[in-house]
């Protein structure tokens, strides 16, 4: 109807048109007032918070097929991917560089900045984002995430920084490289967590209380 429209005015029709699925409720049936089944979606951010709506939207529907949304299904990404996966890396990560001193370093992040990983994702990100592919664009930061948190567990430099404090030092700091690109990479998904992400590890200070509370 909008292209007839444009053709009857004169105007040139739409360059790219994108047309998402539909939201749906208990038993895949479409949300809609008429049959009740819909959430409040200011009710899940007084509760959740701005991002974490804007997390369970961006990767966890799909932009062009029709996704389900429940609470229970809501709550379970947002436990599993929120508070136990980037609110928690957050948290160690900054407990580490803290309590040892250790700064966001530069030179570092400009070196990480410029590994295959790093390009490797942004250019999947990038690629996502100019097709309009916000799902996969989002995979890109958690492929990263978990990529980042591997190395945590790996490596574990909390019980290394004992008995050889300089190779801990160089893993912490690559983890502050990760982390500070975590937070860039989160800036058009979640703004709020990315400015939160990012300051804390330019001032070198753990978050006061965790970014996503466990629910």
């Amino acid at each position: 109807m909008w292209q007839a429209m444009l053709m009857a005015a004169k105007l040139p029709p739409s360059k790219q048109i994108i047309i998402d699925g539909f939201v749906t409720g208990e038993g895949g049936i479409k949300m809609s007032k008429s049959m009740g089944n819909t959430i409040d979606p200011f009710e899940v951010v007084k509760e959740y918070g701005t991002d974490a709506l804007r997390y369970y939207v961006a990767r966890e529907v799909s932009p062009f097929e029709d996704s389900p949304f429940t609470l229970e299904k809501f709550k379970e990404a947002y436990n599993a991917h929120l508070a136990n996966g980037l609110g928690n890396l957050v948290s160690r990560i900054m407990k580490m560089a803290e309590a040892n001193g250790i700064m966001f370093d530069e030179a570092v992040a400009a070196q990480f900045a410029a590994s295959p990983e790093a390009q490797s994702l942004q250019a999947k990100q990038a690629e996502a984002f100019e097709k309009y592919d916000i799902q996969q664009a989002s995979n890109a930061v958690w492929d990263l995430i978990s990529a980042t948190d591997k190395i945590v567990q790996d490596r574990q430099p909390f019980k290394k920084i004992k008995t050889d404090v300089e190779a801990a030092t160089q893993d912490i700091k690559e983890l502050l490289a990760r982390l500070h690109m975590i937070g860039s990479m989160l800036t058009a998904i979640l703004p709020e967590t990315s400015a939160k992400i990012t300051s804390l590890v330019e001032a070198n200070k753990m978050p006061e209380a965790p970014l996503f509370a466990r629910k």
